[in-house]
């Protein structure tokens, strides 16, 4: 059995690559006799990080050469369906899934965060392939109205969960992060962590963020950045970090999906703009606070019964005291993360069902 993966990877974005890491997994556990091979921006890093075949996404005769030989196409997960960061996204993804139909492969929209999608063209191709695929599962009820909205109706469409909730760090994932906590002498206190990206709409809240870092700062918080997309996410920190008074923690380190889960266990709380270091927070059941610069963030945070960062000073501030002080929340949030998990590992069941030709679908 041979599945083909088409998503954002091989760019060094940790929530991407902890989906990729998430699904097959996943899929692993339930048919351990799996065989996968990736559409990768860097095939050769993807291999060395995930221990599987890839090829270079844009490499049309390679692309087609595996989909020949697979049983399945999973797109996804992630926020690929989008026409916000580039016109050319979309329609390329679609490209995937329009080959693996025409080869006469089974095609899963595996957990996907669809939208925003604006133009009328990508609208349509949207509308057109959708309706097509074998089976859509969908990371929130936003996505799924969303695509209904937009006229896909003819696939089984789920909402599940996203992939990530599935992952754990392993013990030497937790030893190598306290080791680098020690190394910058913040392993023995509290500690806030931020997730930072450049984003040109939500230029200004770096110095509202910087003041917010510097109260907690000032009550005893140590203060550690962690670029979630490495290194573009450094600058981006380094600006915010440039702006405090407090001394701070820039980790200007790569780190893979499974330490990353290990620095958030270290984390009192967790203030990003990037979604998957508030997704990777709610897995380990800590408190994190968002600040939306798409709608994604908004239905996530929203799941949680949660609302975006207000941009000025005392609104943020309030938030993010309201969420150090609240008792509940973290029981709150393991029991919503528990049942995330359990609905995450529905994706994997699901999709390997269009191969096993039992599909059947259960009511939550």
């Amino acid at each position: 059995m041979k599945i083909a993966l088409s998503g954002y990877y091989g760019f060094d974005n940790a929530g991407d690559e902890a989906l990729l890491a998430a699904i097959t997994s996943s899929l692993k556990s339930l048919q351990p006799e799996a065989e996968f091979v990736v559409f990768s921006g860097n095939p050769g890093k993807t291999s060395s990080l995930h221990g599987f075949p890839a090829v270079y996404h844009k490499n049309p005769l390679a692309v087609i050469h595996e989909l020949r030989s697979s049983d399945l196409l999973i797109s996804g997960g992630g926020s690929i369906f989008q026409d916000i960061t580039s016109p050319f996204s979309l329609p390329y993804y679609i490209s995937v899934v329009v080959l693996a139909k025409l080869l006469g492969k089974p095609v899963v929209f595996y957990a996907q965060g669809v939208g925003p999608i604006n133009r009328s063209f990508s609208k349509f191709l949207m509308r057109l392939v959708a309706n097509r695929v074998d089976l859509i599962t969908l990371r929130d009820s936003a996505s799924s109205r969303f695509l209904f909205e937009m006229g896909v109706s003819r696939p089984p469409m789920l909402v599940t969960a996203d992939p990530v909730f599935s992952l754990e760090p392993r013990a030497n994932d937790q030893t190598m992060i306290k080791s680098i906590l020690t190394s910058h002498g913040i392993a023995s206190q509290p500690l806030i962590g931020v997730a930072v990206r450049k984003w040109k709409a939500l230029d200004g809240y770096q110095e509202i963020l910087a003041k917010v870092l510097d109260d907690l700062a000032h009550r005893g918080y140590g203060i550690i950045f962690v670029a979630m997309s490495y290194p573009e996410d450094v600058s981006e920190s380094r600006q915010v970090a440039s702006l405090m008074q407090s001394p701070t923690t820039v980790l200007d380190q790569h780190l893979s999906s499974q330490e990353h889960l290990a620095l958030i266990d270290h984390l009192d709380l967790m203030i990003a703009i990037r979604l998957h270091a508030l997704i990777f927070a709610a897995n380990r059941g800590i408190p994190f606070a968002g600040i939306s610069y798409d709608p994604k963030v908004e239905a996530f945070l929203g799941s949680f019964g949660l609302s975006p960062l207000p941009l000025d000073f005392t609104g943020m501030k309030q938030q993010v005291d309201s969420l150090l002080e609240d008792t509940n929340l973290q029981a709150h949030i393991r029991s919503k993360a528990g049942d995330m998990r359990a609905k995450a590992a529905d994706n994997a069941r699901l999709a390997l069902s269009l191969i096993r030709r039992d599909f059947s679908l259960r009511s939550k």
